[in-house]
């Protein structure tokens, strides 16, 4: 393999351990093993597991920030609804499981790994944000990526010890949204 192609094959084995197992079973050992390499030939590619979390944060934001202004671009056409959005971006934190993945990273102090997630953010709402739209995008892209980020985390959970149906934070997030737009009436 190319060093290319083995930096995409930990990656993508690095995902696997993320989806079924968490964020801290993604070490290099672990995905050297599930790879069927050595610790020390994925040590080489990538000099850390601080730079295996960047890469692998890097390719999930890449994913969820494109998904994400996909489905805000169908919104601003009036293709879809703002929930349609909201659920998007919930259903794309928990699938990847980037909530973890961020609280992981900062638990552990290695905030640097978070970069790709911060220019990921940043591209969401650059992308977003039209000449002739004087909205405050970027208050509201703010305020439900840390909606999601809970949701990811500690939904179910909260869900439970309130009785209530998940699906709630859902509705209060597109409230919340609406409210930050001046479009809550």
């Amino acid at each position: 393999m190319t060093p290319e192609e083995s930096r995409a094959a930990a990656v993508t084995a690095a995902r696997e351990l993320l989806r079924d197992e968490g964020a801290a079973a993604v070490t290099l050992k672990a995905v050297a093993g599930k790879m069927g390499r050595t610790h020390a030939a994925l040590l080489h590619h990538f000099g850390s597991v601080d730079e295996l979390h960047a890469a692998l944060a890097d390719e999930i934001a890449r994913e969820v920030a494109d998904s994400i202004a996909g489905t805000v671009g169908r919104y601003q056409a009036g293709q879809t609804k703002l929930r349609h959005v909201v659920e998007e971006m919930f259903t794309q934190f928990r699938e990847q499981n980037l909530g973890e993945l961020i609280a992981w990273v900062v638990l552990s102090r290695r905030r640097d790994a978070l970069k790709p997630v911060e220019k990921a953010i940043a591209g969401v709402v650059t992308q977003i944000t039209r000449n002739d739209d004087d909205r405050p995008l970027d208050r509201a892209t703010m305020g439900l990526v840390l909606i999601a980020i809970g949701d990811a985390l500690v939904g179910d959970e909260v869900a439970r010890a309130t009785n209530l149906p998940h699906e709630v934070a859902h509705d209060i997030a597109v409230k919340q949204i609406l409210a930050v737009l001046g479009e809550l009436r």
